[in-house]
C-alpha cells in the first residue's frame, strides 16, 4: 500500500490562507500572478512551503504587502539586552521605557501591541476608590502600566494579578512592583489568558483593567475556537476576545474598563460585543484620540459595572472627548442605532434627531444594490499612464469623485483590466447605471455613472435593482446632501464609507413621491427638522 507524499497533500485556499496568515483573496491574486506556483492546477503543501521560502523573504513583496514578515529589530537580542539591565540596578520604569521604544511597528502590528501611555491610565482608573481588600487583574499586562497605578491607587499589590504572553515585559511588571512596593509578586504570569479556560479561573476580580491586543494575528480558526469557549458570537477580534474572557472573571458589581481601538465603537464585526456591553451599566466612554504614534486608529475607552442593565434603566453615560468637552447620554439612547453603534460624540438631542428619523417610512439599500470593489492593479505605477493611449480608458481614484461631478481623469489603464490583480465582475463596471463613491473618506462622496466608468480601489460602486423606487439621479441626490452626510459622520464617525453602513442608511423613498426635486429645505421640511 503506498502511502502519499505529504508535501504532496492538496492544500485548500482557505487553509494556505491561514498557514501564510493572509486572505483568501491575496492566495487568489498570487496564483493569478504566477508568484505562489501549483502543481497540475492543484495548490500542495510543497507549493505553500516553497512560497513561503522563496517569495515572501525575498525582496519581491512591496513593502506594504509583505509587512507582517518583516521585523525592523531582532527580538532575540533584544531579550537578551533586557535579561541583562534587569540584573542591573536600572529602574523597572527605565527598562520598561527602552522595552517598548525599541519595538518595532511591525512586531507591534503583528501582535497588536501598543503600549497605553501614563495619562491614559491614570484616567481610565480615576473612578476606583474603594480598595481595601479589592482583587485587581489586568489580563494583558504588558510592562506593567495598569498595575503600577492600581498600586498608586492604594490595591494592594498582594491582591493584584496579570498575564502577559512576553516574558520581558512580565520580567519588567515584577520589578516594577518590586521596586514600588517591596513586594516580590507571583501573580504576573506568564501566559496567554486567553487559554485559561473558564473553569479553571476559581478567582474573581473586583476590577479588570486592560488594553487588550489590537488586531493580533491570529488563525481564523484559532479565533472561533476562543469564541465558543467566552460566547464571543462573531466579534472575533482578539480585542473583543479579551472582554469577552474578562467578563467570565469579573465580579458581581465588578468594574471592567478597557482600551480599544475606535473599530470597536462602530465597526459591524464587533456588533456583539457591543451588545454584551450594553447588558452592563456604562459608567464612561472616552476617545482619546490618535494615542499611538504612527497609527491612524483612534483609541477609545468604555468603563462599567457588570451590574446588568435593563430596558428601562435611567443610567447616564459620561461622553467624552478627552481635555476636549463631556455630556451625558443615556445608556437607552443608544439601543435603536443601527448595529448597536456607540455614536457617544453626539448629545442627546441630536441622537434624539436620528432616532425620530429612523421612525420615518424609509427602505435601505440593503438587499436592494448589486456592489463592487474598485480595481486592485497590484502595481498603479506599472498598469496604470498618465496619458491616453490606444487601447487605454480613464480609471478614477476616490479622490476624483466629486459630489455629482468628476474630476477631469489623470490615470488611464488597459480597458480589458489585463494584469490587475482584482476587479469586480466586470458587469457591475459596464452597466449602464451605477453609483461610484469615494471608499476613504468621513463623508458620502458620490456620483451617478453613465458612461461605465472604471475606479480604483479607493472607489466602490453599487447598481440598483431594476425596482428600486428610487432613481440613480434622486439617490444620488440624497446622499450627497449635507442632512444625509451628518446623519453618517453622527452614526458612523469613520473615515472608511463601507457598505453596510450606506446599508443602514435611510432612504426615504416616499420623500421624492411628494418631492421630485431634491432640496436640502424641503427634505428637512419633510422629516420634520427645524434646524
Amino acid at each position: 500500500m503506498s502511502v502519499m507524499n505529504p508535501e504532496l497533500k492538496k492544500i485548500t485556499i482557505k487553509d494556505a490562507a491561514e498557514q501564510l496568515n493572509v486572505s483568501a483573496v491575496s492566495i487568489h491574486n498570487w496564483i493569478k500572478d504566477g508568484s505562489l506556483q501549483t502543481t497540475n492546477n492543484i495548490l500542495t503543501q510543497k507549493n505553500i512551503d516553497d512560497f513561503r521560502d522563496n517569495f515572501l523573504n525575498s525582496k519581491k513583496l512591496s513593502s506594504r504587502a509583505n509587512k507582517q514578515y518583516k521585523d525592523l529589530h531582532n527580538h532575540k537580542s533584544l531579550s537578551e539586552e533586557i535579561k541583562k539591565d534587569l540584573r542591573t540596578s536600572m529602574s523597572g520604569d527605565d527598562i520598561s521605557s527602552k522595552y517598548e521604544s525599541s519595538l518595532s511597528e511591525s512586531y507591534k502590528n503583528k501582535e497588536g501591541i501598543y503600549y497605553t501611555p501614563q495619562h491614559i491610565v491614570e484616567d481610565m482608573l480615576k473612578s476606583i476608590d474603594e480598595t481595601e481588600g479589592k482583587l485587581f487583574l489586568d489580563p494583558c499586562c504588558g510592562s506593567g502600566n495598569f498595575i503600577i497605578e492600581a498600586i498608586k491607587k492604594g490595591i494592594s499589590p498582594k491582591n493584584i494579578y496579570g498575564f502577559d504572553t512576553d516574558e520581558n515585559a512580565v520580567a519588567i511588571t515584577k520589578k516594577r512592583i518590586k521596586e514600588i512596593s517591596g513586594y516580590d509578586s507571583k501573580n504576573i504570569i506568564c501566559a496567554d489568558f486567553l487559554n485559561q479556560k473558564p473553569k479553571a479561573k476559581s478567582q474573581r476580580f473586583d476590577y479588570i483593567f486592560t488594553n487588550p491586543p489590537w488586531g493580533k494575528k491570529l488563525k481564523r480558526n484559532e479565533r472561533e475556537r476562543f469564541s465558543l469557549i467566552y460566547d464571543a458570537g462573531n466579534s472575533i477580534d482578539t480585542s473583543s476576545l479579551f472582554y469577552f474572557a474578562s467578563l467570565k472573571v469579573l465580579k458581581e458589581n465588578g468594574k471592567i474598563g478597557m482600551l480599544l481601538p475606535d473599530s470597536f465603537f462602530n465597526i459591524t464585526s464587533f456588533e456583539d460585543a457591543r451588545k454584551s456591553l450594553m447588558t452592563l451599566q456604562i459608567d464612561r466612554f472616552v476617545d482619546y484620540g490618535n494615542a499611538f504614534k504612527g497609527l491612524m486608529t483612534k483609541a477609545m475607552a468604555f468603563v462599567a459595572n457588570s451590574q446588568q442593565s435593563t430596558v428601562n434603566s435611567q443610567q447616564m453615560i459620561s461622553c467624552e472627548i478627552y481635555n476636549v468637552k463631556k455630556h451625558l447620554r443615556s445608556q437607552n439612547s443608544f439601543s435603536d442605532i443601527p448595529k448597536c453603534i456607540f455614536n457617544f460624540h453626539i448629545e442627546e438631542k441630536e441622537n434624539d434627531i436620528i432616532r425620530a428619523v429612523f421612525s420615518m417610512p424609509h427602505i435601505s439599500l440593503k438587499d436592494n444594490a448589486k456592489w463592487g470593489l474598485g480595481v486592485i492593479t497590484g502595481n498603479n505605477e506599472k498598469l496604470c499612464r498618465k496619458e491616453r493611449a490606444e487601447g487605454l480608458v480613464p480609471i478614477y481614484r476616490g479622490k476624483d469623485i466629486l459630489k455629482n461631478d468628476l474630476a477631469a481623469p489623470s490615470l488611464y489603464i488597459d480597458e480589458n483590466l489585463e494584469g490587475s490583480r482584482q476587479v469586480a465582475d466586470m458587469d457591475l463596471y459596464k452597466a449602464p447605471e451605477k453609483v461610484i463613491y469615494r471608499f476613504i473618506s468621513n463623508k458620502i462622496v458620490c456620483f451617478y455613472d453613465t458612461e461605465q466608468r472604471y475606479i480604483l480601489n479607493s472607489a466602490n460602486l453599487f447598481v440598483l435593482n431594476e425596482d428600486f423606487p428610487v432613481t440613480y439621479s434622486q439617490l444620488v441626490d440624497l446622499l450627497n446632501s449635507d442632512f444625509m452626510n451628518w446623519l453618517f459622520r453622527s452614526i458612523f464617525n469613520t473615515h472608511k464609507v463601507l457598505r453596510s453602513d450606506l446599508e443602514s442608511l435611510p432612504i426615504f423613498h416616499e420623500y421624492f413621491r411628494k418631492y421630485e426635486t431634491f432640496s436640502e429645505e424641503t427634505l428637512r421640511k419633510y422629516l420634520q427638522i427645524n434646524a
